[in-house]
Order: structure tokens, then C-alpha cells, then sequence
């Protein structure tokens, strides 16, 4: 079965907002967002769904990235679409309320160190940075890694 999910990425001040786990000893981090519901359009996917992780309201800009994501040992198929969107909220109001599990944090990374952070997809860190100039190409296709 494949699983579709949607994400935000959200910009702000050069940085980039992520929700931090720790699973085990390992930290890294993710886009907010998660899994569509059936009947539901990706769009009020991920407005739930930053409601639940940031309590946070989001308007959703333009699709930006498309992730596969396969994992044969846990018989894992899941599509991920990743929105440019925007909130009018204030950086340090961002909160969760719904936390997911294994969820740390929400931390605003900066663009320009995103290579020091362990952030998934790991392919769409070479490709943030160039959003802000317009030199990135987008939707871009991040294949079907880690």
C-alpha cells in the first residue's frame, strides 16, 4: 500500500522550521506534516497537521519537492509532497500541541548550515538554500532515499 503525505516547508528570517526526535541516542529532524486521510486533499493535510505539530496556522504556497520514500524491511511505501508555505504567526509562538511520537523539539535551523543538520529528506538540503536565489528548479523529484 502507498501511504501520501504532505509537508511545509516554512521559511522564515534564512531559516527553516523542523520538528527535532530522538529515537534512541539519535537526534535528527523532519518537515512538519504527516499522513492524508482519506477524501481529505493534501492542502487541509498539512493545515491539520501543522495545527497539531506547531499550533500553528499555515498557508500553502507552491508544491516545491516530491519525495519516495521505500523501506522493504518494514514493507514502507510512502509518497511525500513537500508546500512552500507561510504563517503569520511569530517565530517563537510556534508550539505542539499533538506531538508526534519520538518529538523533541521545534527548532528554526538555519538555510545556510543545513548540511551540519541529520534533516529528512536529506536530498532536499542541497536544494533550500537555492530557493532563495531562484536557481532552484521546482517541483524538484528527491528520489527514493533517506
Amino acid at each position: 500500500m502507498i501511504r501520501t503525505t504532505a509537508r511545509a516547508l516554512l521559511v522564515q528570517d534564512g531559516q527553516v522550521l523542523a520538528i527535532k526526535y530522538q529515537e534512541d541516542f539519535t537526534v535528527y529532524y523532519a518537515l512538519p506534516g504527516g499522513g492524508q486521510h482519506p477524501g481529505e486533499p493534501l492542502h487541509r493535510t498539512l493545515q491539520r497537521e501543522c495545527r497539531e505539530e506547531l499550533g500553528i496556522d499555515v498557508h500553502v504556497g507552491a508544491l516545491r519537492f516530491v519525495r519516495e520514500w521505500l523501506d522493504t524491511e518494514r514493507a514502507v511505501h510512502q509518497i511525500e509532497f513537500i508546500f512552500q508555505c507561510s504563517t503569520d504567526e511569530k517565530i517563537g509562538a510556534v508550539r505542539s500541541d499533538i506531538p508526534d511520537g519520538g518529538q523533541i523539539g521545534i527548532e528554526w535551523l538555519p538555510i545556510a548550515d543545513l548540511m551540519r543538520f541529520h534533516l529528512y529528506p536529506l536530498e532536499m538540503r542541497h536544494h533550500v538554500p537555492k530557493l532563495g536565489y531562484g536557481e532552484a528548479k521546482a517541483p524538484v523529484y528527491l528520489g527514493h532515499g533517506g
